[in-house]
């Protein structure tokens, strides 16, 4: 493999995770925009970005290979709950 296929691989491998957070923070800022949040919310994308990783990777780890439902589904709970800490969704 090449290098320039590697990155491909590697950027294709992040995409789930940094979309994903990418509209949670778009959406916390459109739905829950009268509230006040816990961080700023460039550090909610970070760690959301920085959790969707960790669950990806260990997608990768647990299942044998990248892709299955079941990461992705784990995916998208994590980010979702991380958001909902965030927007301090538990005091409304």
């Amino acid at each position: 493999m090449d290098s320039l296929s590697l990155i491909v691989h590697f950027v294709n491998f992040l995409a789930p995770a940094l979309c994903i957070s990418v509209w949670m923070w778009v959406l916390g800022k459109v739905l829950w925009r009268h509230k006040s949040m816990l961080i700023k919310p460039w550090q909610q994308f970070v760690l959301n970005s920085v959790a969707g990783v960790l669950v990806l990777m260990g997608g990768v780890v647990l299942g044998g290979q990248d892709g299955k439902m079941l990461t992705y589904s784990l995916l998208v709970v994590v980010i979702a709950s991380l958001q909902w800490v965030f927007v301090k969704a538990w005091r409304s």
